[in-house]
């Protein structure tokens, strides 16, 4: 009797851990953070998702760090567009020239500036 109680358990264990491991989606690993080493003036392709704006947070000062949003041009949007701006301030940021390549996939800055780290 203990044999069979022994076996069922068992078994019960194995298949709530088969239902647990199924249900972990291995199939879209998360993206991972990598540090981009460039030197002044270099060109940079970013690879990034299609979207509308992207935000990034940039150290200007030793422990000041400011959030600057970057609009990709559509044509209707075309006085907004094309440039880093401060979000706080709603200025122009100085950088190099950012584009965005739909058919990479890819954030391109040409001429990468102190003011894009």
């Amino acid at each position: 009797m203990s044999k069979k109680i022994c076996f069922v358990f068992a078994v019960f264990i194995l298949v709530i851990s088969w239902i647990i491991v199924g249900s972990v989606d291995t199939t879209t690993p998360k993206p991972t953070p990598r540090p981009i080493n460039v030197e002044f003036f270099d060109n940079v392709t970013i690879p990034m998702p299609v979207s509308a704006n992207y935000r990034r947070i940039v150290e200007m000062t030793y422990g000041v760090k400011e959030e600057q949003i970057y609009r990709v041009c559509t044509g209707k949007n075309k006085k907004t567009c094309g440039f880093w701006e401060n979000v706080e301030t709603k200025a122009k940021v100085e950088s190099g020239k950012t584009t965005y390549n739909k058919n990479k996939k890819a954030l391109i800055i040409k001429k990468i500036m102190k003011t894009d780290f």
